[in-house]
């Protein structure tokens, strides 16, 4: 039978109930009494952390640790160095783990109590000076310390400071005896023996703890005695057995920070990093994943610090895993956008002096994915082009650089073909024709430099590529298609023919044709080119793709000087006469030229034809349609009601969620210009609004029709939630809660850098988010210039920082910032490397580069700028444009406020150079406009006037006014497609 439960005296029940019944007051006063001891005991921690972090409290100082760096340009490479407000440390990267160490209840107990020292038991036998106050004495040390947690009456006793002046200091037994001396190479020696000592008998020691008070001294003592010092060879030796029992005992972050500690310490014998055995910490960092399945950013900053050690020679050792690793990293670095660690693993590898090819090859095939294209084509044209790879690495290395070329506009690919010619191939030395012809269409693109070209073809017969290929008239293709495309009707027959002398299977080509078939379009003969493709229908069993683009190319052609009706007529001859195939190109092309005109029954009409020939219609062409209609030629929003309306009534399945977006981002624009917040087409997934959706398309609408709603909060607690739900990055989504944080004039500068900070750490892309910040903040300067032009590098280095590239846009608008504030040197720098990252070797990539260095050659009389400026301008797109030679006359009208003098004189003379040279250029393209306006307005009349000519008889056969049309395409819609322009003219 169990024993009966105890029952409480009266006294205790009483005691309980005047506890539980007190008054609010006693309760409150008691509240108090807590928390003002909780305050004193984090005063006293308070106090006792900054009494530890002292520089007198440790007896060191490092005044050039607590210089600030000024915000600088360094050169013209224009190194942004951001003002810091702490001192600077000489680890690149923040070292993941890296913290101030609690492992053992004994440490943390000694912690609490202010880092006393503890004591080691008196020991007779041992002779020698004790090496610190924390040094065990004898090879089995037994420590006096506290192994239990403080009580609760030592938590309620108030705390105690020992006696000690601020400016006392607390050192080392040896420091206290040497001070005042003068330390000989021999003492020194002797002292970092005994200090390497001290770790060794604690290791060697039986306590549990051992490993963690050896750790804890370890960096105590490299804190104290090694802090403006190189680490010597018995306390690297120290570090390496630290290292390996970590490993041992698996705490792989506590020997990440001993070899790291010792890295940082200076650089390092080869084999005394090895003998670490740093591949497995390595290897311990890149297997860490985190909750979105990468590998986080602290993780690879930490494997990469310890791959890069410094070392003091040329590294000779070749560890089996070192190309495995330097892959791994490379491919997690270009995923965290740290290109400069990139470049420097490469280097590591290939220093170790072996064949790397294989790792050249993959690192540039990494380089290319990542779309990091310059430093691809530089490390084939160092490193690549040298090597003897096999076949597989050859092929894949060779498509990414050719692909890199084409990504760069031709950038080097002089330099690249030449490589590619002297270089070793494998098997039998083939080349792959598609090669060669890329490298060919590249050069074009870069400048469209037609003698550039010719020579550049020149350059591959004569170093006898022609015959390392297997299809060399695909090259002597594309020279016939740059000669279209530059207008040379001479250079296409010369082509042509000399094609089809050493080829003669070539005159069965259709894309061949094709190219003959564009030059004659191109020159107006419309009859010839119904000829070409005559003869073209008979060859194009097999070649189908090449007839339909073979068209396309013509009709965009006779687009540009046709109306809408004499191109769906080409379309319908083309398609019914001559068997072409209607291409989505085809519906969108004519589609859009029913846009330009505004006519929405004639493109209605035209998506019915398209239905009709079997075209089977997508909502991709619908939405294109629709956007451009908005966008691009300004409809009404009644009018795209209405369209959107035609669009779904033709076939409802054409309308999906892209279509109400389209037409609900129309909406939103109305009710922003007029006032009116609540003209919606459609409802925003209210998902949402309460994180329960991942979808960004449906995060970015209810973002966007919150911040045309006046309501930026909500739409940055949208974008919040979104993300605490894991939703993939998205940049626009970042550009929107970037833009709605800048809203806040209080502290929205920092709200929007944090969102931009974690976006780029989670690997998301941050560029147009970091354009909308930087533009916001230029646009709101307020400061004199010398404080505007650091404000400005300041914003810079900021992203710098963070390995993020600036667009050339946004460089250019820095540009212009600078011009206002009288930094024209700063402002032409800009440019240039505006021109560098849009990958042109023209200045003058876009207006606001023209403007910005117009500006800046002006103010500065700077000549010689000035002709290099009007020469690229010449040479550029911008030579005919109307605002570009409004800029010129602004120019000279500055200049000519400077008076006579032969600077002044000469910088405006090459002004007027420019506006001649702009206006004439202009002259020439008004004039050609309206010829052309011209030629299309009596097309149109004659058109319309062969239309009533034919009415006329049917309307007299048919009193009551009733006719009947012979094709399908002359309905009453045509009709009205027909009179439409007349009535505009009228």
């Amino acid at each position: 039978m169990p024993p009966p439960l105890p029952i409480p005296s009266k006294a205790a029940i009483h005691a309980l109930r005047g506890i539980a019944l007190g008054t609010s007051c006693a309760i409150g006063v008691i509240v108090e009494d807590r928390r003002r001891r909780i305050s004193t005991l984090k005063t006293a921690v308070s106090n006792k952390e900054k009494l530890r972090s002292a520089k007198q409290f440790h007896g060191m100082a490092n005044p050039a640790a607590l210089q600030l760096d000024d915000a600088i340009f360094v050169g013209d490479e224009l190194h942004w160095h951001q003002l810091e407000d702490g001192y600077k440390t000489s680890n690149e990267y923040p070292l993941a783990g890296r913290r101030r160490r609690r492992n053992s209840t004994q440490y943390a107990c000694l912690e609490a109590e202010a880092a006393a020292p503890f004591e080691p038991e008196d020991t007779p036998e041992s002779s020698s000076p004790p090496t610190t106050t924390a040094e065990p004495q004898s090879s089995s040390p037994q420590y006096t310390r506290r192994n239990t947690a403080p009580s609760l009456n030592d938590l309620r006793r108030p705390p105690t400071f020992p006696q000690t002046r601020i400016n006392s200091v607390v050192t080392d037994p040896y420091e206290s005896s040497q001070k005042g001396k003068t330390t000989t190479p021999e003492q020194h020696s002797k002292t970092a023996g005994q200090l390497a000592q001290s770790i060794t008998r604690i290791l060697n020691g039986m306590d549990e703890e051992r490993l963690s008070w050896a750790l804890n001294r370890f960096l105590e003592l490299s804190q104290r005695h090694y802090s403006s010092k190189h680490f010597d060879d018995e306390w690297i030796a120290v570090s390496a057995q630290l290292s390996k029992e970590c490993q041992e005992k698996g705490k792989w972050e506590d020997a990440s920070e001993v070899l790291s500690v010792t890295v940082d310490a200076g650089p390092l014998d080869e084999h005394q990093f090895y003998a670490h055995e740093p591949i497995p910490i390595i290897e311990f960092w890149l297997r860490q994943v985190d909750e979105s399945g990468r590998c986080p950013d602290e993780a690879i900053a930490a494997a990469s610090h310890l791959f890069l050690a410094r070392f003091k020679e040329k590294p000779t050792m070749y560890p089996a895993d070192i190309e495995r690793i330097g892959r791994q990293l490379i491919a997690l670095n270009l995923q965290a956008n740290n290109s400069s660690v990139v470049h420097n693993i490469y280097w590591r590898v290939l220093s170790h002096g072996e064949n790397s090819v294989d790792f050249t090859g993959s690192a540039i095939q990494e380089l290319s994915k990542y779309g990091d294209y310059k430093n691809a084509v530089r490390y084939f044209l160092l490193n690549f082009s040298k090597m003897s790879p096999g076949h597989g690495c050859y092929n894949q290395t060779i498509d990414c650089v050719i692909s890199s070329v084409e990504g760069l506009k031709g950038w080097k690919a002089n330099q690249v073909l030449r490589a590619l010619g002297q270089m070793k191939s494998p098997g039998k030395g083939q080349l792959r024709s598609r090669w060669l012809m890329k490298l060919l269409q590249a050069y074009w693109h870069r400048d469209q430099d037609f003698p550039g070209s010719v020579a550049f073809f020149g350059e591959i017969s004569s170093m006898g590529l022609l015959d390392k290929i297997g299809h060399p008239m695909g090259v002597y293709r594309t020279m016939v298609e740059i000669s279209v495309k530059a207008g040379r009707e001479d250079m296409v027959r010369s082509y042509h023919d000399e094609l089809i002398l050493k080829y003669p299977d070539m005159a069965g080509d259709v894309a061949l044709k094709g190219f003959v078939a564009l030059a004659l379009a191109k020159a107006g003969d419309w009859d010839s080119v119904l000829d070409a493709f005559t003869e073209m229908k008979a060859l194009r069993c097999g070649q189908e793709a090449e007839y339909d683009n073979a068209f396309v190319m013509v009709l965009k052609v006779f687009a540009e000087t046709h109306p809408v009706s004499e191109v769906r007529d080409f379309v319908s001859k083309y398609s019914s006469v001559l068997g072409v195939r209607m291409h989505p190109y085809i519906v969108t092309l004519v589609a859009n030229k029913y846009g330009e005109c505004r006519d929405m029954a004639g493109f209605m009409s035209w998506l019915a034809y398209c239905s009709r020939e079997g075209l089977a219609l997508n909502s991709s062409l619908c939405n294109a349609v629709l956007h451009n209609c908005r966008t691009k030629w300004g409809l009404s929003y009644p009018e795209l009601q209405l369209l959107y309306s035609k669009i779904r009534e033709l076939d409802p399945t054409l309308i999906n969620d892209v279509t109400r977006r389209i037409m609900s981002q129309a909406a939103l624009s109305v009710g922003k210009s007029t006032g009116e917040r609540k003209i919606k087409i459609v409802a925003v997934n209210r998902l949402a609004y309460t994180g329960r959706t991942t979808n960004r398309r449906d995060v970015y609408e209810a973002m966007n029709q919150e911040m045309n709603s006046g309501r930026p909060a909500l739409a940055i607690q949208i974008y919040k939630r979104a993300l605490q739900s894991r939703m993939p990055s998205c940049r626009y989504c970042l550009r929107l809660a970037v833009m709605a944080a800048l809203k806040n004039t209080n502290s929205g500068s920092n709200l929007a850098m944090t969102l931009i900070r974690n976006a780029h750490q989670r690997g998301g892309d941050v560029n147009l988010a970091v354009s909308a910040f930087i533009r916001s903040q230029l646009d709101t300067i307020q400061a004199t210039p010398n404080d505007a032009l650091i404000l400005i590098r300041n914003i810079i280095s900021r992203f710098e920082a963070m390995h993020v590239i600036i667009d050339s846009a946004v460089l250019t608008h820095i540009a212009l910032i600078c011009t206002k504030f009288r930094h024209h040197e700063r402002a032409i720098a800009m440019c240039k490397l505006g021109a560098d990252r849009s990958s042109s070797k023209n200045l003058c990539f876009s207006r606001q580069s023209i403007r910005v260095l117009l500006t800046a050659y002006t103010q500065l009389l700077d000549t010689e700028g000035m002709k290099k400026l009007i020469d690229d301008l010449l040479v550029s797109e911008y030579s005919a444009d109307r605002p570009v030679l409004l800029y010129l006359k602004s120019a000279r009208r500055t200049v000519q406020k400077y008076g006579n003098n032969a600077r002044a004189n000469a910088l405006l003379n090459t002004i007027r150079h420019g506006i001649e040279v702009v206006g004439s250029r202009r002259a020439e393209s008004r004039a050609e406009g309206e010829m052309i306006s011209q030629e299309t307005l009596r097309i149109m009349q004659d058109a319309l006037a062969d239309m009533q000519n034919k009415k006329m008889p049917v309307a007299s056969q048919n009193p009551g006014g009733k006719y009947e049309e012979a094709h399908h395409h002359q309905d009453s819609n045509e009709s009205v497609d027909a009179s439409r322009p007349v009535a505009v003219e009228v």
